[in-house]
């Protein structure tokens, strides 16, 4: 099994939970990585990810990506990577930006989850 870390980040608001991932995500803990990021991140929150510290990830673990995106919607959810992560490039392949935002940084991605949308 591989390993990957979830740190939940205070952030001083409450309808947006950030979390630090950090390791490996694959087939053997998606599932059990998906389960605990929609535990952490109430319904109605928008949901942070840094994930600059994932530094392997396969479809298993971007297929919950964008399962996730599917229930949380594109302005609550939102991936910081930054183009020299180990794992951006996959990002933009899968085009995981259609689903939900992704910035450079949390202060980034969290103005855009705060904007208004109509």
């Amino acid at each position: 099994m591989s390993s990957y870390q979830l740190e939940s980040q205070e952030n001083g608001d409450q309808a947006i939970a950030v979390v630090g991932v950090a390791g490996e995500l694959d087939l053997t803990n998606a599932g059990d990585l998906e389960a605990r990021l929609d535990a952490l991140a109430a319904p109605a929150a928008a949901l942070v990810l840094d994930l600059n510290r994932v530094v392997f990830i396969d479809s298993a673990a971007l297929q919950a990506f964008f399962r996730l995106a599917r229930r949380r919607g594109r302005h609550r959810f939102g991936i910081v990577v930054e183009a020299g992560a180990p794992i951006s490039r996959t990002l933009e392949i899968v085009d995981l930006a259609r689903a939900v935002t992704i910035g450079a940084s949390i202060e980034e991605v969290r103005a855009s989850l705060a904007r208004p949308h109509g």
